[in-house]
């Protein structure tokens, strides 16, 4: 049985959520090279897709149709997970999952302007909200892109908020999984196209074994939740389930409070950051 857009989402943010704790606990202790941990990484996520949609059944259906919007998710994909890796090795998990969220603008932006669909007023209201909160937990936003940390994240936000939006419009017209699969495994030539070199120090981290063990388990909830975030894309609207993901900062800060001692501080700010994420989420569901 098909599961609704809202479990699909639920479950997304739940899987994304624990690899951003996962990533930032890896990028950080390890201090992986950023361009050989995005080329591994997503290598990786899409062969473990791969070997599944293998099993039901590959195909790409009306792939050739969608030359355009493929090539610009790679390309977008390839350069935001550099970005995402660059941005994790410099700012708290809590604060990343702050700056990634700008992805919902862009995207909010393109699925009005591109896909036709209307906002209501209700949910125009909770994404204000949504992004009161984002505000509340940046220390000093007059000064936000004077921090390379923080520009970094805004910058990866802009990536992905366009590859997302190409990603789930290619998702909405083939076959969902093998999609998922082969648009993690593209990236990885933009990547490399991007930094060559990167090809000298890959060899070193495959030899690592406690490395490697990492990030499959970091691997199998990334390719999860993006998975889960596409198959919601496709029964539900761009504009309203973009929002929505962004409970995500609410439980990405949850669990870095749980498991990440030095994050344990401005505790009252990032609960209250929180609550406004939620009651905007409450407005975005109402019709």
């Amino acid at each position: 049985m098909m599961l609704s857009w809202q479990i699909l989402t639920a479950i997304s943010v739940l899987g994304l959520s624990i690899s951003i704790i996962l990533q930032r606990i890896l990028l950080h202790g390890d201090k992986i090279n950023p361009y050989a941990y995005a080329a591994i990484f997503q290598a990786m996520v899409g062969v473990l897709l791969l070997a599944v949609a293998i099993l039901v059944g590959f195909r790409l259906p009306n792939i050739e149709t969608l030359l355009v919007p493929v090539a610009i998710s790679s390309v977008a994909y390839g350069l935001g997970h550099i970005m995402y890796a660059k941005t994790l090795q410099k700012v708290e998990a809590s604060a990343f999952s702050v700056y990634f969220a700008t992805h919902a603008i862009w995207m909010m932006l393109f699925g009005v302007t591109i896909f036709g669909e209307v906002l209501t007023w209700w949910q125009g209201a909770g994404a204000v909200f949504v992004f009161a909160g984002v505000v509340l937990l940046v220390k000093r936003p007059a000064k936000l892109l004077s921090d390379k940390g923080a520009l970094y994240g805004l910058i990866t936000g802009v990536l992905f908020g366009i590859a997302i939006t190409a990603w789930a419009y290619v998702g909405r017209y083939t076959d969902t999984l093998s999609w998922a699969a082969i648009s993690f495994l593209l990236p990885v030539i933009v990547v490399l196209l991007a930094r060559p070199k990167t090809l000298k120090t890959i060899p070193a981290i495959l030899k690592k074994r406690t490395l490697m063990s990492k990030l499959l388990v970091l691997a199998a909830f990334y390719g999860i939740g993006s998975l889960a975030m596409l198959y919601a894309y496709n029964q539900g609207a761009l504009s309203v389930i973009s929002p929505l993901r962004q409970t995500g900062i609410i439980v990405t800060t949850i669990l870095a409070l749980m498991f990440i001692s030095a994050e344990r501080h401005n505790i009252q700010r990032k609960i209250a950051a929180a609550l406004i994420c939620f009651a905007g989420v409450v407005l975005l569901l109402v019709n």
